[in-house]
């Protein structure tokens, strides 16, 4: 055998030793890789969990109010039906007048709360530039309360057919008692220091 033919004869036999030897290398390097990327999908997925996207986290919140508002709605609908001893049809016919004119009330209120804020804050500033804006936001502001009234008037009308009148005098004083309790809880939130008010 010439050391020409020798010599590739070694080298090909040193290609064939070698080359499990690189394939493990390889596969090992894949399977490093692959337990890095899955120790890293794991992390991530830990994370996903620790914290929530924003969406779910506003939806879960969404939920919890709604679940605190049904309970409220439950506890309110129990204490007027006691206070003003109302048979089963005349709870049935409020909880109906309640359920059309609740949409609307919320809506007012919500508005209310906003444009309050708004008013605060261009008054804080003491940016007399903003005038204009905040003779507009006292405008809405009265403009939403008129509604406030005629919605009121609206709802007692409806209420007329059902109750009698000290009953219903009985059930604005109670509505007007919670409503100041929930503005006093917000200014007391908003004094302290709290979450604004919604």
């Amino acid at each position: 055998m010439t050391s020409n033919r020798l010599a590739r004869t070694f080298v090909l036999a040193a290609t064939l030793l070698l080359l499990p030897l690189s394939l493990r290398a390889q596969v090992a390097g894949s399977a490093a890789d692959a337990a890095r990327n899955r120790r890293e999908a794991r992390r991530e997925a830990r994370t996903e969990v620790q914290q929530p996207p924003e969406d779910v986290r506003t939806n879960r919140a969404m939920a919890e109010r709604l679940r605190v508002e049904g309970a409220l709605r439950t506890a309110l609908a129990r204490a007027v039906r006691e206070r003003l001893s109302l048979t089963d049809q005349q709870a049935a016919q409020l909880m109906d007048v309640n359920r059309r004119f609740g949409d609307d009330r919320l809506r007012l209120a919500r508005n209310e709360v906003q444009l309050r804020r708004e008013l605060r804050q261009n008054l804080a500033s003491g940016d007399s530039s903003r005038s204009p804006a905040t003779a507009r936001l006292l405008d809405e502001l009265l403009g939403v309360q008129r509604e406030r009234v005629e919605l009121q008037q609206k709802e007692q009308a409806a209420l007329s057919e059902f109750l009698t009148p000290e009953q219903r005098a009985r059930y604005i004083a109670m509505m007007e008692q919670l409503r100041r309790r929930i503005q006093s809880r917000a200014d007391s939130g908003r004094n302290s220091g709290g979450p604004p008010e919604e």
